[in-house]
């Protein structure tokens, strides 16, 4: 499903990461950890294309990202959900507008987005967002302002946001960085259950090791922008995640 292939990005002169190569199958499951500035963030958003590498490729469903063709980035990522630790929500509207915003990633230029991008959206697509939000256990939300909502009920509308496009591919960049342990706790258990139900590969970056631990298969831990551990999260020893993280405490 993804593959990447001798990924190096630089910042300035700073080396973010350098050579990394990792394929994650169909279906699987991911957590990328390290320490602050091991380059996690980076790596998640090359997979949609956000941040070009230096050199080396990305592929998603085994075709490679053109990073540089716009045409044929926007076609990758109508199949790539993106959930951030801030939501990126438009605070000023409901809950039922941003997930309809969802549908967006999935239109091509025409007509049809051009009306949507306007806010007319289409009795089908309004009918698909009540039940995006039904799944995420926040129906009741749907006319509600974003501005009003919890953390953790933004972060729901964020996730319905997400399915909106169908995706075949799930990325979330710390989506429980702003949250508190049990809103956050309940966050990853719907993410696990999209993963699970709908059969979305998930890869997701998280600070916390016990969370990663508890609830994903597989763990890539990044060090020095390289990768230091990958494996199943049952096989991550103390001992390993102090490497990882140098002298600081494991979360």
């Amino acid at each position: 499903m993804i593959k990447i292939r001798s990924y190096s990005k630089n910042f300035k002169e700073h080396a973010v990461l350098t050579d990394i190569n990792i394929d994650i199958r169909e279906g699987e499951n991911t957590v990328l950890i390290g320490a602050s500035g091991s380059g996690k963030t980076t790596l998640v958003r090359s997979i949609n294309g956000m941040v070009v590498p230096d050199s080396g490729e990305v592929y998603v469903g085994n075709e490679r990202i053109q990073f540089k063709n716009k045409k044929a980035l926007r076609n990758k990522r109508k199949h790539i959900g993106m959930i951030y630790q801030h939501f990126n929500l438009v605070e000023r509207t409901t809950a039922l507008h941003n997930v309809l915003t969802g549908a967006l990633g999935r239109l091509d230029t025409g007509m049809d987005l051009f009306r949507s991008s306007l806010g007319f959206f289409e009795k089908k697509d309004k009918e698909k967002a009540c039940e995006m939000l039904s799944f995420v256990k926040i129906e009741d939300k749907q006319d509600k302002r974003v501005d009003k909502l919890s953390g953790g009920e933004k972060q729901r509308v964020a996730i319905a946001r997400a399915l909106m496009q169908e995706p075949k591919v799930m990325l979330a960049d710390e989506p429980t960085a702003n949250l508190d342990p049990e809103t956050s706790k309940n966050i990853i258990k719907l993410l696990m259950k999209i993963n699970r139900e709908k059969g979305v590969t998930l890869v997701a970056v998280l600070h916390d090791v016990e969370t990663a631990r508890n609830y994903f298969d597989r763990v890539i831990a990044l060090r020095g922008g390289k990768v230091y551990f990958d494996g199943k999260t049952r096989d991550l020893k103390d001992s390993c995640v102090r490497e990882i993280y140098g002298m600081e405490k494991a979360n």
